[in-house]
């Protein structure tokens, strides 16, 4: 469900990933990378292994990083790619859900930022995050079969105009 918030998108889950009424928010800003492969023409999505998500990547900012710092750190620790050239800041968002891992309503303030692949040189992901998705190259079309969040497609939209 969309509505908005200090005049931005916010995004409220619904079904299983909605807010538990019994449980207060937890705010947090937090990031959303989208990673495209010019040679590939795929995106990065990743789909989770502990709960039913397929996402972009996403990630919370620590004390100290900018939101852009953030986003690189989170495609490094989850994928492992570390060369990355920034096209866009994309709109920022909001969104209201479970975090299901977590175990806590998230109340997230996104910046978002597509990045696109310069090369393939990669570090090895550790067995933790490993062990929390599977990183998948969607091609335009596979990326619409994709069950993305709503705040990630709203992304898109905006990625789409640009073409």
């Amino acid at each position: 469900m969309e509505l908005e918030y200090n005049n931005e998108p916010l995004f409220v889950a619904v079904g299983e990933d909605a807010p538990r009424a019994e449980l207060p928010f937890v705010e947090r800003e937090a990031i959303t990378a989208i990673v495209y492969d010019p040679k590939t023409k795929k995106y990065l999505g990743l789909k989770w292994k502990k709960v039913d998500w397929e996402t972009f990547i996403t990630g919370g900012v620590e004390e100290g990083q900018t939101p852009e710092q953030a986003a690189r750190a989170e495609v490094l620790e989850e994928t492992g790619y570390k060369n990355l050239k920034l096209v866009k800041q994309l709109p920022n968002f909001h969104a209201q859900f479970y975090h299901h891992p977590k175990g806590v309503n998230r109340f997230a303030h996104f910046h978002s930022f597509l990045f696109e692949l310069e090369n393939d040189e990669r570090e090895v992901v550790s067995e933790d995050e490993q062990k929390n998705h599977d990183c998948v190259w969607l091609s335009p079309e596979e990326l619409d079969k994709f069950r993305l969040p709503e705040g990630h497609r709203f992304l898109l939209e905006d990625i789409s105009k640009g073409l």
